[in-house]
């Protein structure tokens, strides 16, 4: 499907719409059926009154953080203190890591040293 924010049924699609759905299915990527407001990940059954769409890339970005150890009476050890903000100085490392779907990938994780 062209619209993916617009489901249409297989009944209504056009053949164009149907084609790419087919060769999607047909190059292994996935179909999504959408039931009870919700997209599936299932075999696709095509069937007329179904809305269907090739399931969507996830959007992938990278986010930094970057902080110090900070001392206080509250924390005389020190506790880390980062920031979503830009770097700052006094800052001593980043922190970034990928989202996927905006949902943080933890095996992403990497932290370095400032100079």
């Amino acid at each position: 499907m062209t619209h993916q924010d617009t489901p249409t049924t297989w009944a209504d699609m056009t053949p164009e719409e149907k084609g790419a759905l087919l060769l999607a299915y047909r190059e292994g990527k996935n179909i999504q059926v959408l039931d009870f407001g919700k997209w599936n990940t299932v075999p696709p059954l095509f069937s007329d009154r179904s809305y269907y769409r090739i399931k969507p890339e996830p959007k992938r970005e990278t986010a930094a953080l970057y902080g110090r150890v900070y001392t206080s009476t509250v924390y005389p050890d020190g506790v880390f203190d980062a920031d979503h903000r830009p770097r700052c100085a006094g800052d001593t490392h980043r922190i970034t890591f990928d989202t996927i779907d905006s949902k943080p990938d933890c095996a992403s994780i990497r932290m370095e040293r400032l100079t």
